[in-house]
């Protein structure tokens, strides 16, 4: 793929991660409200809104992680930049 593909890849992952960290929370708050009336425990309820949110977005979040990698290799940014005066061909 060519670096601008690249790029639009990276952002559109970006865009999905960001898509998921808003939805998170209806389906936190639902299962939550549903454990806390099912057993009345207030320690699940709060671990439950923590391990949705990680369930929800963990694919999105590694996906963007990826896809911002392979962008960042082949524009050579980040970790990828070479130091002053040693050029890679």
């Amino acid at each position: 793929m060519t670096e601008t593909e690249l790029q639009h890849e990276s952002e559109l992952a970006d865009a999905r991660l960001g898509v998921a960290e808003e939805l998170w929370w209806p389906m936190a708050i639902v299962t939550a409200t549903g454990a806390h009336l099912k057993w009345d425990n207030w320690f699940l309820t709060i671990a439950l809104v923590v391990a949705v949110y990680f369930l929800v977005t963990y694919r999105y979040r590694r996906a963007a992680d990826k896809a911002e990698d392979e962008y960042f290799r082949v524009a050579r940014l980040g970790k990828y930049t070479s130091p002053p005066g040693e050029e890679n061909a």
